[in-house]
């Protein structure tokens, strides 16, 4: 959670209005990058969670919402394998893979880990239907062949 809605939330009742209100407005704007966020908060209780919408790198019209990177620091992590940690992740948003989302870069990491480094990894490049692949701009039909 932000520092912004953790004060917000912090507040007494004005703040916990404000901070609904912005939450509310957000899942309107970003309904699939909300649920994430929502689902792996309730889930996995992260200390530190970042859900980043990646889909402007790939070539999926403006606005969408099917390529994410999440970063997840909790506790749950504590003695589980890096595997296991993905797949509690992927577990948690099993719904969202199987039906709009179709790529997902984890990071998940313990408070331990996150402290001594807090580092974001950069996503790997797109290997299929990136918008700067010249095949796949041509077959959306957005530029011409000549």
């Amino acid at each position: 959670m932000s520092l912004p809605a953790k004060l917000l939330r912090s507040l007494p009742l004005l703040g916990s209005r404000a901070a609904t209100t912005a939450t509310s407005a957000r899942a309107m704007e970003r309904p699939v990058e909300s649920t994430i966020r929502i689902k792996l908060e309730q889930g996995l209780a992260p200390t530190h969670l970042q859900v980043i919408n990646e889909s402007h790198m790939h070539a999926v019209p403006a606005g969408s919402e099917t390529h994410f990177k999440v970063v997840v620091v909790s506790e749950r992590f504590e003695g589980v394998p890096l595997l296991q940690r993905h797949r509690m992740v992927n577990e948690t948003l099993k719904q969202e893979l199987e039906a709009s989302v179709h790529a997902l870069s984890i990071q998940a990491k313990t408070p331990q880990q996150w402290g001594g480094k807090p580092h974001i990894d950069r996503s790997p490049a797109c290997l299929g239907g990136s918008k700067h692949d010249q095949h796949t701009v041509i077959k959306q039909g957005t530029v011409s062949k000549d």
